[in-house]
C-alpha cells in the first residue's frame, strides 16, 4: 500500500500506531471506544511486521537501508510481541546502525 511504499517518512507515525494496535494491551483502550478489532486484521499486521523485519534485515548495507531497518525495529517494538521479536530476530547475530546521521 501507499503507506509503506513511500520513502519520505510521512506515514511512519501512522505505521507505528498500527503496529502497536496488534498488541492486545495497547489496543484495549481504543477497543472500548471503537469496538473490537477483527482478529484477522491483527494477524495481517503481525504478518506485515514479520515480513518487513525479514526484508529490512537483509537490506541494511547502506545508510538508507539502516534507516529503514531502524524504522522497522520501531514497528517491532510497538507490537510488544515477544514471540514475533524472537521469531524475526532470533537468528540474527548482529545488527549495526553505525554510520547513521
Amino acid at each position: 500500500t501507499e503507506a509503506h511504499c513511500t520513502t519520505d517518512g510521512r506515514f511512519e507515525v501512522f505505521l507505528r500506531f498500527v503496529a502497536g494496535l496488534s498488541s492486545p494491551l495497547s489496543a484495549r483502550p481504543l477497543e472500548e471506544i471503537l469496538g473490537p478489532f477483527p482478529h484477522e486484521t491483527t494477524c495481517q499486521v503481525i504478518d506485515w511486521v514479520k515480513e518487513e523485519v525479514k526484508r529490512q534485515t537483509g537490506n541494511a548495507g547502506s545508510e538508507a537501508g539502516k534507516r529503514s531497518l531502524l524504522n522497522t525495529m520501531h514497528y517491532l517494538f510497538e507490537s510488544q510481541n515477544h514471540a514475533l521479536a524472537q521469531q524475526t530476530l532470533g537468528l540474527v547475530e548482529t545488527i549495526s546502525f553505525g554510520g547513521l546521521r
